[in-house]
């Protein structure tokens, strides 16, 4: 009995062979290593260019007329821009502008901080809010189009005359 048990173990041992387990993966992805096609990532010529969206004068500043009263006057303003990136990314607008306003003891800015573009319309959009105190003010508004998750930043500006 034992001599069948170690010719049984014998046999079980000789017959076994040990595989290389990169010889396995190297054919099932076989393919993909011998690809050759090159990945090219577009060239694209990024755009931003600032819109008042209000009449303009012959020197290029806008001409924004406020509400009468203590409310707000709502106005959108924004820009053409390139609305995604090399990665499909929407492009994101930093807008700034050094006027705020009191109210109940709390600074308030006349722009949103920030906006994204809509991946299918080539174009940007934030809101103003200046109160009618304001009048005969011009203020600058910046913004700062970031592209390539910061890698590609532009800039522009425009100037608005509260009337």
């Amino acid at each position: 009995m034992k001599k069948i048990l170690l010719i049984s173990l014998g046999v079980i041992l000789i017959s076994c062979e040990k595989n290389d387990p990169l010889v396995d993966l190297i054919d099932v992805y076989e393919e993909a290593l011998i690809d050759t096609t090159n990945t090219t990532i577009p060239n694209i010529d990024y755009q931003f260019n600032m819109d008042g969206r209000c009449q303009q004068d012959n020197n290029g500043y806008y001409h924004l007329t406020l509400n009468e009263g203590p409310n707000q006057t709502l106005h959108r303003f924004g820009a053409y821009i390139t609305n995604t990136d090399i990665y499909g990314l929407p492009s994101q607008v930093i807008w700034s502008c050094e006027t705020y306003w009191v109210f109940n003891g709390n600074t308030v800015p006349i722009v949103n901080g920030t906006s994204f573009a809509d991946p299918n319309v080539d174009s940007i959009f934030c809101m103003m809010a200046p109160v009618f105190d304001m009048q005969d003010d011009t203020v600058i508004i910046y913004g700062q189009a970031w592209f390539e998750e910061g890698y590609i930043i532009l800039t522009d500006s425009i100037n608005i005359i509260f009337k």
